[in-house]
């Protein structure tokens, strides 16, 4: 079944939000595995949400797991207030009831 992983975070500045998007879009597209993704702010906000589509739950913890994810956070940490927050999701759009 496809997993979504979310990411939350807040930004500390209009200026941070900018960067934490540039980064997340530079990341993103050196990750292997990924069906889709999106990158999403807040209107009128410093929330930041990203978003990535994976074909199975295993592909996307070994991601979550990886040297690639931490330095995602390593590198955007500082931008924003707090830590971010993380979520795993079941795609079902393709189950019918």
């Amino acid at each position: 079944m496809r997993t979504i992983r979310m990411i939350i975070g807040e930004a500390v500045t209009d200026v941070a939000v900018k960067e934490i998007v540039n980064r997340m879009q530079e990341h993103v597209r050196d990750v292997p595995g990924v069906n889709g993704h999106s990158i999403l702010v807040e209107e009128s906000g410093m929330m930041v949400v990203l978003t990535t589509d994976w074909p199975n739950r295993q592909d996307c913890v070994a991601y979550h797991a990886s040297i690639a994810c931490r330095q995602l956070v390593a590198a955007t940490q500082h931008l924003l207030v707090g830590s971010y927050v993380v979520k795993l999701f079941q795609n079902r759009n393709d189950i019918v009831s």
